[in-house]
């Protein structure tokens, strides 16, 4: 998990598709894990217009990891949360990562 979120967003984007969300039989103990073994920042960003995901699945995130934060973008969906608004989002992660310096 430490892995995870150490690596770019890229790394973060494809680790979470590819093994997390494809893996919903493990959800509930990663998110434990993070839960319970980390104490870094959780963020999670979620296009309002997303099909793929429901809005549902990430304030699930919140309810089982209540320091989480989770940011709706409007008028965005499950690719266009980055891809169109790659410098917003840019902007976005490092704040993240100044508030992890400063933790």
């Amino acid at each position: 998990m430490d892995g995870f979120f150490c690596h770019a967003h890229h790394a973060s984007w494809h680790t979470l598709h590819n093994i997390i969300c494809g893996s919903a039989g493990k959800m509930e103990g990663y998110l434990d894990e993070v839960r319970d073994r980390l104490s870094c920042d959780v963020a999670v960003f979620h296009g309002r217009d997303d099909e793929l995901l429901p809005l549902e699945c990430s304030y699930a995130v919140k309810s089982k990891i209540p320091r989480a934060r989770v940011t709706v973008v409007d008028d965005k969906d499950h690719i266009t949360i980055v891809v169109g608004r790659q410098k917003a989002f840019a902007r976005e992660l490092e704040q993240i990562w100044r508030n992890a310096k400063s933790n």
